[in-house]
C-alpha cells in the first residue's frame, strides 16, 4: 500500500481515497475506503469541508505530473477514468446524495445505554405497583413520552435491541419491549400524539394483571394445564381490576389493557370480543405483544428467530385472528432481517444488515465481513442486493445467526463505518 497525502483541489476521478483529514461522521459518504468514481464524489468532500485526503496509489491514480493542484470547478470535470473495477467494488452500493452517515456503532451503543435507562425505571415503577397498587401516574406517563421521542428517533436501533432472548416472568423487560414495538406499528398506522401517549403507557402496563396470579404461573404457556391456562387468561381482566383504583389513570389505557389479549375472529380472551368491537390501538397491541412473546419464547418454550415469527403472526392474519393489514405494516416496520442482524448467505460469506428496503424487505444492505470459509475478510465489503447486476445469480441470505454465537462482536465491527 502506497499512501499519499494530496490536497483536495488536486483530486481527481481515478484516485482511491483511504483516509480524510476529519472524523467520519462529518460525510456523507457510506464507505471509508473507496474509488473516486465521479466528479460528485469530489464535490462532496468539498462541500464537507474536507482539505486535505490520503490516496492509496496501488490502488487507483496518482497525481498526474506536473504535481500542481488543479482548479477542478473552473477547468470541468476530468474525462472519466478508464481503470476496471474489482467484482467486490462492483458491489458497492452507494448512498443517494441527500443523505448524510451516522456511525451504526455509536448509535447501537449509545441506544443500548439509554434502552438500560428505561428499563431500569420501568422496572422501579412496576416494582412500587407491585408493592402498594398504586401507580404514579404522572411518571408513568412522563416515562412513555420519553420512549416515544426516543424510539420515534432511532427506530432501527431500537428494533435491534429487541432479540431473541430466554423467557423471564419479570415484567419489566417485556413491559418496555411492548410498549417500543407498539409504538413504531401505532406511529406507522397514524395514530396522533394522544393516542400514542395512550398506547405507549398502557404497553408499559398490558400485563399488570400477572401480579395478581400464582407465581407458578408466570413461565411459557405452552406448559400450563387447562386449568391454569384459564386462571392465566383472566390476567387482562384483574389488571384493570387493580389499576381502577387509581384514577388518574385515563380510561383509555384501561380499556387497551382489558382487550390486548382480543381476536378479530372472537377467539381471544377475557371477553371474546370480535371486529370493530376492538379498538384499533388493542390491535396494535396484540400484535407487539404476541411478537415478543414468541421471540422470548412465552409462548412455545423455545425462542424463534424474528422471521419465523413475523411468519407466524402472518398467518394468523390470514387466519383472521389478527389484523392482516395491520400485520403486514407491523412485518414493514420490523424488516425480516432487521438492521444489525448477522446474516449468512448461500454463498458461505457471512454479513451484518445495515439497512433495509422498505420496497423489499428480502434484499437489504449489508457489510460482508467473512468470506466463504468464514474467515475475516481484511477489508469488509458493502453489498447492496437491489443493485446487483440481474444477469448473474445473486446471492441469497439462508440464516440469521447469533452473533455471540459466532464470537462476533458487532459495534467492534461497524466501529469504523458510516451509514443510515
Amino acid at each position: 500500500m502506497a499512501i499519499k497525502r494530496i490536497p483536495i483541489d488536486s483530486v481527481i476521478v481515478g484516485m482511491y481515497l483511504c483516509g480524510i483529514d476529519q472524523s467520519w461522521l462529518n460525510t456523507p459518504f457510506l464507505l471509508h475506503r473507496f474509488p473516486i468514481k465521479t466528479q460528485t464524489d469530489i464535490n462532496k468532500l468539498k462541500t464537507c469541508g474536507i482539505l486535505a485526503i490520503d490516496i492509496d496509489t496501488e490502488r487507483g491514480i496518482d497525481v498526474p505530473p506536473p504535481p500542481a493542484p488543479i482548479a477542478l470547478e473552473d477547468q470541468g470535470a476530468p474525462p472519466p477514468s478508464t481503470l476496471s473495477l474489482s467484482p467486490e467494488e462492483e458491489r458497492i452500493a452507494h448512498l443517494p446524495e441527500d443523505l448524510k452517515g451516522v456511525s451504526l456503532a455509536l448509535e447501537l451503543t449509545t441506544i443500548k445505554h439509554t434502552r438500560d435507562q428505561f428499563l431500569d425505571e420501568v422496572h422501579e415503577l412496576l416494582d412500587a405497583l407491585a408493592k402498594t397498587g398504586q401507580v404514579e401516574v404522572e411518571k408513568m406517563n412522563a416515562c412513555s413520552q420519553s420512549i416515544i421521542e426516543e424510539t420515534l428517533h432511532h427506530e432501527e436501533a431500537y428494533i435491534a435491541l429487541i432479540r431473541t432472548r430466554e423467557f423471564s416472568p419479570a415484567l419489566y423487560d417485556h413491559a418496555l419491549t411492548v410498549s417500543t414495538l407498539a409504538i413504531l406499528l401505532g406511529r406507522a398506522s397514524g395514530l396522533d400524539d394522544a393516542d400514542l401517549q395512550y398506547l405507549g403507557t398502557a404497553g408499559l402496563l398490558h400485563d399488570v394483571g400477572l401480579l395478581y396470579l400464582p407465581t407458578q404461573l408466570q413461565r411459557p404457556l405452552k406448559t400450563l394445564s387447562a386449568t391454569e391456562l384459564a386462571i392465566y387468561q383472566t390476567h387482562p381482566q384483574r389488571g384493570v381490576d387493580g389499576l381502577a383504583k387509581n384514577p388518574n389513570l385515563a380510561p383509555k389505557v384501561l380499556r387497551l389493557i382489558s382487550e390486548h389479549h382480543e381476536a378479530l375472529d372472537g377467539t381471544g380472551f377475557p371477553a371474546k370480543l370480535s371486529g370493530e368491537n376492538i379498538d384499533l390501538s388493542s390491535r396494535i397491541l396484540r400484535i407487539a405483544d404476541e411478537y415478543d412473546e414468541l421471540l422470548s419464547g412465552h409462548q412455545n418454550a423455545e425462542t424463534l428467530s424474528v422471521r419465523t415469527a413475523l411468519q407466524l403472526l402472518f398467518q394468523k392474519g390470514n387466519r383472521g385472528a389478527l389484523d392482516p393489514a395491520l400485520v403486514a405494516r407491523f412485518i414493514n416496520v420490523i424488516g425480516i432481517y432487521p438492521t444489525y442482524s448477522l446474516v449468512e448467505l448461500n454463498t458461505g460469506e457471512r454479513g451484518i444488515v445495515t439497512g433495509n428496503s422498505r420496497d423489499n424487505l428480502l434484499q437489504p444492505m449489508i457489510l460482508l465481513i467473512q468470506d466463504a470459509d468464514h474467515q475475516p475478510l481484511s477489508e469488509p465489503i458493502p453489498l447492496n442486493f437491489s443493485v446487483l447486476s440481474t444477469e448473474a445469480a445473486k446471492p441469497q441470505i439462508i440464516s440469521v445467526l447469533s452473533p455471540e454465537e459466532a464470537g462476533i462482536s458487532v459495534e467492534s465491527v461497524l466501529e469504523e463505518w458510516i451509514t443510515l
